[in-house]
């Protein structure tokens, strides 16, 4: 079955079978329907390369995570997140490949850059946990190509991004410490340059001003958002007896709550622990953690939408577009009893 045998056995031209396959608008409705009878009754599979050719469309996206490949494939965020943009390429009928290189950041934008987006092999990207200075961002700004951002930059209101509200929701929760009389409340924060470190930290710094309390530099310690960050990031905190402790992802709680284990410290009792994610493991943990629990595998999926659109419409203005987070309470924030998750707002969209 090929091209030319699709279009004799629908009773049309080889150009009108080619521009169905390709979503070509400019065939009837009537027409269209016909033709993809045909194609589904003879499963027939266009190739991909000559596809590729008539539509000036490669139906790649690429997916870049600018951080270490073991960050990705030990935390459940990632996972989570790919499978929603997997997901969401499968119904459009396009392929993800996923990106990562070695080296400084200079040099893994450079190469990947001049490998694939000037060499044309991907319709657009999707970038994961940027940093502020993250020089792909400027390189595909000046190349006019199709990009989203999961997560906000602060300083590009010309890019489209999908994120949740990082700020609003740390303040909630830090606000939620406070409301259990805590008053020495240390933050463990990520990456310093992350946009999501930064995010978080801001919320924490007005939950606390709005109590009437200023923020301790002796009480804000970093990790990378990993368990080992946490584990260190909780060592440097314990000399300064915190009463509570806002650790910026789940994973970095986890280590916080080995640190205070293997220290004879009981959480809540003594410290309490509250995390960022919502990843499962926080349900299970000892004791269960409360966190912000964020729609991670829709945070993939609608991006994957917003960079579709962007590549169909590429004189569209840009999408800035928030999901809803839960405050999840569990035991470790000094609550009797798992009380549920807390919704904390609703989706917000912007053209």
């Amino acid at each position: 079955m090929n091209l030319e045998e699709v279009a004799r056995l629908a009773g049309v031209s080889r150009s009108t079978v080619s521009r169905v396959v390709n979503d070509d608008r400019r065939v009837s409705d009537t027409v269209r329907s016909r033709v993809q009878d045909i194609i589904r009754q003879h499963d027939y599979h266009p190739n991909a390369a000559a596809r590729s050719l008539a539509s000036r469309r490669t139906r790649i996206l690429g997916l870049l995570i600018p951080e270490a490949v073991s960050a990705v494939f030990s935390d459940p965020f990632f996972p989570r997140l790919i499978q929603g943009a997997v997901e969401a390429c499968n119904s459009a009928d396009y392929n993800l490949l996923m990106l990562m290189d070695s080296g400084n950041e200079s040099d893994v934008s450079d190469r990947l850059y001049r490998r694939v987006i000037r060499g044309h092999h991907l319709d657009g990207m999707l970038i994961v946990s940027s940093v502020v200075d993250d020089p792909m961002i400027k390189q595909l700004l000046a190349s006019d190509f199709p990009f989203v951002l999961v997560g906000r930059h602060p300083r590009y209101q010309e890019i489209s991004f999908v994120d949740v509200d990082n700020r609003a929701a740390a303040q909630s929760l830090v606000a939620h410490l406070l409301g259990h009389g805590y008053e020495q409340i240390a933050m463990i924060g990520g990456m310093r340059n992350m946009i999501a470190t930064i995010d978080r930290y801001g919320g924490y710094v007005t939950a606390l001003q709005e109590a009437g309390l200023m923020p301790d530099p002796q009480l804000i310690a970093y990790g990378d958002f990993d368990e080992q960050g946490g584990y260190r990031a909780m060592q440097q905190l314990l000399p300064y007896q915190p009463r509570a402790v806002f650790v910026a992802s789940d994973m970095m709680a986890f280590g916080a709550l080995q640190a205070l284990r293997d220290a004879g410290i009981q959480v809540p009792e003594e410290i309490a622990v509250v995390g960022f994610d919502g990843v499962a493991q926080g349900a299970v943990s000892q004791p269960p953690l409360s966190t912000i629990s964020q729609p991670i595998s829709d945070l993939g999926r609608e991006a994957i939408r917003v960079l579709l659109d962007a590549i169909e419409r590429p004189d569209r203005s840009p999408v800035h577009r928030f999901l809803p987070t839960q405050l999840t309470i569990r035991r470790s924030c000094g609550c009797p009893e798992t009380s549920g998750p807390h919704p904390l707002g609703g989706d917000r969209r912007a053209p």
